[in-house]
């Protein structure tokens, strides 16, 4: 009986312990299922920001299977034949044979952390155009997601190599590695950073409907966003976003819509810059020959300052070691170097929101059926706000360099030339190889006046010990526009000619001739100048006018005005009718 009464409590026992591990196990599926449904939902909360996102260029299709499971503490999902639709101009469908993605854990409180194993095959099918075929080999992605707005907060890829393939083209791109990486970042005292980089190498190209094929060593873009208030920023991206989404208006409609948004968000941005870098391009012919080729290029803009009352901009583009073959241009010609480096200071940034105002303004008054006047009104405000932001504008080096010439400029501008006082600008440039410049400008409009500004310049020597011509230009009321403290301006205007006065004589297109012309011409031969009498004013004889101004120390322009004509003793000119020529 006791023997019984045991069994039987034994038997309870196993009773309720299997039922409870049936409990727990159930609970444990459910809560499994909870979070498997939880990373399903925000997995789909992210594909349907891929159109916002781009702003309508990449749209989900769908995909052939959706699957999501645990592991361990990982929760994984697997998407197959995922297809997207590109909305560019090469419109089309892009299919990826499978993604995986593994939802890690959560770093902080507001963050999701996945990582992405990338797909290995994609393909490409355009509307109207071929098959392109994308493989890529141990692609992999770690991306920091935020749990409200499903935004990227971290992001970083890496691609150990990559091809692409047209089958019916032949066109082909093989490179690797491949990396980007972005982050956005809190500051101390409500600030926030955004550095982005992108770097790939090892680029070979083959483009057989060009004849083309080549290698680029490294191609880089490094980025950084800096902003004094990481809300002010939240509220612009969320702006943004609601611009996005069910937005029909026209593009003109959307950009007004951006910058009145921007114009009432205070100072999301403080610093702004991004420098491209290319090292190692060349270009090949499909014979093998090396058509173009460049050792380092690049380019760099900055815009800073703009939590600021004044800010500055500046952007340059150069390269170095750029060759191109004999069958293109000659080597001679080639510009080894150049250098564009220029900018604005002082930049009034409560004027250049108010131009922001008046710009996003005019296209809803336009709307709204106030479009009479309204377009008047909104270039009179944008004239204003222009004129108010009185920057100062820099040449910080304008060059380039050839085997057999090169020229290099520096200079500042401030005020408008528009306004009646506060304007001036100066500059310097040093030439090499002036008379190999001057006989490739044979024809253009100013090619009249080389001969002058070889009279005009300063002649020193170079560092190289190179011979070079120096010129230093300014512009100020009401000397628009002098040369080494000579007034040239008249070369600049339209000769209009006064009864009863001499012509103006310059160069000019088709030249001036005359008896006048001759009489110039010469008086400078009786006062030693050599020059041809054949009474056209060309580039000969501005260069002899102005040989002569410079042997008596008056102003040197080439043109025959009126104190040149009183110191060529001997020139009469009868008056003439009023002529252009």
């Amino acid at each position: 009986m006791r023997q019984q009464f045991v069994n039987s409590v034994a038997r309870s026992r196993l009773a309720v312990g299997v039922i409870g591990a049936a409990l727990f196990l159930s609970t444990s599926a459910r809560a499994t299922d909870v979070e498997l449904e939880r990373f399903k939902a925000q997995i789909d909360a992210l594909i349907e920001r891929l159109g916002p996102a781009s702003n309508g260029l990449v749209t989900w299709v769908g995909s052939d299977a959706f699957d999501v499971r645990q592991e361990r503490e990982a929760l994984i999902a697997v998407i197959a034949k995922a297809r997207l639709s590109l909305n560019t101009q090469q419109a089309g469908q892009l299919v990826l044979d499978q993604i995986e993605i593994r939802k890690i854990a959560r770093k902080e409180g507001d963050l999701i952390e996945l990582d992405l194993a990338l797909p290995k095959q994609m393909t490409f099918q355009g509307t109207d155009g071929p098959q392109t075929r994308i493989t890529l080999d141990a692609a992999r992605a770690t991306v920091m997601v935020e749990t409200e707005s499903k935004r990227a907060r971290e992001t970083a890829v890496e691609v150990a190599s990559g091809r692409i393939d047209q089958s019916d083209t032949g066109t082909s791109v093989s490179l690797g590695p491949l990396s980007i990486a972005s982050k956005l970042s809190a500051e101390p005292h409500g600030g926030w950073s955004g550095p982005l980089e992108f770097e790939v190498k090892n680029v070979e190209y083959s483009l057989p409907l060009a004849l083309l094929s080549g290698r680029i060593d490294r191609i880089a873009i490094a980025s950084s966003s800096v902003g004094p208030n990481l809300n002010a920023l939240d509220k612009l991206r969320y702006a943004i976003d609601g611009l996005k989404v069910h937005d029909n208006r026209s593009p003109q409609a959307r950009n007004a819509a951006f910058l009145a948004t921007l114009t009432t968000i205070s100072q999301p941005f403080s610093t702004l810059r991004e420098e491209i870098a290319l090292e190692g391009l060349n270009v090949r012919g499909m014979n093998g020959e090396t058509l173009v080729a460049v050792a380092t290029a690049g380019s760099t803009i900055e815009v800073s300052g703009l939590d600021g009352d004044e800010a500055t901009l500046r952007f340059s583009i150069r390269h170095e070691g750029l060759d191109l073959a004999s069958s293109l241009i000659e080597n001679w010609k080639v510009p080894h170097q150049a250098i564009l480096d220029i900018g604005f200071t002082e930049l009034n940034t409560g004027a250049l929101r108010k131009l922001l105002q008046a710009l996003s303004a005019a296209p809803e008054k336009q709307v709204s059926g106030n479009s009479e006047g309204t377009k008047q009104d909104a270039i009179e405000q944008a004239l204003g706000a222009a004129e108010m932001l009185n920057p100062t504008f820099h040449i910080y080096e304008v060059a380039f360099d050839t085997p057999a010439f090169g020229a290099r400029l520096t200079g500042e501008a401030k005020g408008c030339p528009l306004a009646p006082t506060g304007y001036a600008a100066s500059g310097d440039l040093a030439v090499r190889g002036f008379d190999t410049i001057a006989n490739l400008s044979d024809g253009t409009a100013l090619a009249g006046y080389f001969p002058v500004l070889r009279e005009i310049s300063v002649e020193p020597t170079a560092s190289d010990g190179a011979p070079q011509l120096r010129f230093h230009l300014s512009s100020a009321p009401p000397g628009w526009f002098t040369i080494n403290g000579n007034d040239v301006s008249a070369w600049f205007g339209e000769v209009e000619a006064v009864a009863d006065q001499p012509r103006l004589l310059k160069p000019s297109d088709p030249p001036m001739q005359g008896d006048d012309v001759r009489s110039v011409q010469r008086a400078l031969l009786a006062a030693k100048i050599i020059v041809e009498e054949d009474g056209v004013y060309n580039s000969a004889t501005a260069g002899a006018v102005a040989r002569f101004q410079k042997e008596k120390g008056i102003n040197v322009s080439g043109v025959a005005d009126a104190m040149t004509r009183q110191r060529l003793s001997g020139v009469e000119d009868p008056p003439r009718r009023p002529s252009r020529n």
